[in-house]
C-alpha cells in the first residue's frame, strides 16, 4: 500500500496536563476577581433604582402642587396610612412616603385629607432626609423650609451614595457621591 494513500491521524487529540492545569488557574482567579465585581455592579444598579423612584416621587409631589394650585405634602412613612412624624429639623430615616393634599398645614393625613400616592421604599436602600419628616410643596412649586435640602440615598455593598438635592425653588437636582476616605 502506498504512504500517500493513508489517512492521516490529527496531531493533537486533547489537552496536556500543562495547558489543563493553566486553564484551571485562569478560571480560578476570574471566579475569586468575579463576584466582587458583580457584587458592585449590583449595588450600582440598585442605587440608580431608589434614585430614580425617588426623583419621580419628587417630580409627581411638585407637579401635584402645581395642577392642583395647591400645598402637597410628602412624608415620611412607617405603615403606608399616615406620616411617621411631625418634625421639621433632623436627619430622618424614609422607608416610605405619602403625598396628600395638606388641606390644614399640619403635615398630618386628616379625616378630610386623602392620600393619593403611597411609596414603599427598598428594604436594603437607607434614604435619609435632612429636614425632617416631611417636604411641603407649595402651589407654586417652591418648597417649604429654610435652605435646600438633601436625600442621601445608600444601598448595601457599595462605597457611593447618592444626593438628591431639593431646592426652595423646588427643583431637584442629584449626583453620585464618593465616601470620604
Amino acid at each position: 500500500m502506498d504512504d500517500h494513500c493513508l489517512p492521516s491521524l490529527p496531531a493533537q487529540q486533547g489537552l496536556t496536563l500543562v495547558e489543563l492545569l493553566l486553564a484551571i488557574a485562569i478560571l480560578g482567579i476570574l471566579a475569586a476577581l468575579g463576584p466582587p465585581s458583580f457584587t458592585q455592579l449590583m449595588a450600582g444598579s440598585r442605587l440608580n433604582a431608589v434614585e430614580s423612584d425617588l426623583l419621580s416621587l419628587l417630580a409627581s409631589a411638585r407637579s401635584s402642587a402645581l395642577m392642583r394650585n395647591q400645598r402637597v405634602t410628602l412624608c415620611r412613612s412607617t405603615d403606608g396610612l399616615q406620616c411617621a412624624g411631625t418634625a421639621r429639623q433632623g436627619e430622618q430615616r424614609w422607608k416610605g412616603a405619602l403625598l396628600f393634599v395638606d388641606l390644614d398645614q399640619n403635615s398630618v393625613v386628616g379625616n378630610d385629607e386623602t392620600v393619593f400616592y403611597v411609596a414603599n421604599f427598598h428594604t436594603a436602600a437607607t434614604i435619609l432626609w435632612n429636614r425632617g419628616d416631611s417636604l411641603v410643596y407649595q402651589p407654586d412649586g417652591t418648597a417649604l423650609g429654610g435652605s435646600n435640602g438633601t436625600f442621601r440615598v445608600q444601598v448595601p455593598n457599595s462605597d457611593q451614595e447618592q444626593h438628591v438635592v431639593v431646592s426652595l425653588i423646588g427643583r431637584v437636582r442629584s449626583a453620585r457621591v464618593a465616601p470620604i476616605p
